[in-house]
């Protein structure tokens, strides 16, 4: 089973929750890229020390997967032993998954989330950008940033279409949330969401 210790990647669409704007209006924000993979995260169990590789909703078994050759890739077991109270949460990318969109020649990560298992929190956006450096990670492209967040609906599905660069193909969207974490009300927890491109959504996309 996936475990217990943190939160598994989730994000409503602006679409069907738009009143999350309202939460997020004046406040310093963040807007980094969706990418078309498949969510991984990575942890070292406190209670009995066991490095693990999730998917969606489960821990992974060691072997020749890509959640497992992505670890391996990134030493990303040395790296969290190393910061044992931390998990970091990403997108692997690459040939295989989906529809291999962003055109790479093999399996990346793009990390968008780092947590402390011990205060059960993400870090804050600079907070986690620090540690990801730390540990020679690639993260998630930042397409804006700012510190009083004006978007609507609509700027924002504008903004979450175009081409992953280098390629002609189009992107899945954009997330959206405070460079600090803050509850949302209206999402019953993390004040964060994502807006889908309609140009991807036509051409196929899911």
């Amino acid at each position: 089973p996936f475990p217990p210790l943190l939160s598994k990647t989730d994000e409503a669409r602006v679409q069907s929750m738009p009143a999350v704007l309202e939460e997020l209006r004046g406040l310093p924000y963040v807007i980094t890229l969706k990418c078309d993979g498949t969510s991984a995260t990575y942890l070292i169990d406190p209670r009995d020390g066991q490095f693990h590789a999730c998917g969606r909703n489960h821990s992974i078994t060691e072997g020749e997967n890509h959640y497992w050759r992505v670890a391996r890739k990134y030493d990303l077991e040395a790296k969290l032993k190393a910061r044992p109270n931390l998990a970091i949460q990403a997108e692997v990318v690459g040939p295989g998954i989906q529809k291999t969109r962003l055109g790479l020649k093999e399996l990346e990560l793009r990390v968008f989330d780092v947590w402390d298992i011990l205060t059960h929190k993400r870090l804050p956006h600079a907070a986690a950008r620090e540690i990801l450096t730390e540990f020679g990670l690639p993260v998630v492209d930042t397409v804006e940033e700012g510190e009083s967040f004006a978007h609507t609906q609509e700027s924002l599905l504008a903004l979450a279409e175009g081409l992953y660069l280098g390629t002609q193909n189009e992107r899945e969207g954009i997330v959206i949330r405070p460079k600090t974490e803050r509850h949302s009300e209206v999402l019953a927890g993390r004040l964060s969401f994502k807006a889908i491109s309609n140009r991807f959504l036509l051409k196929g996309g899911d």
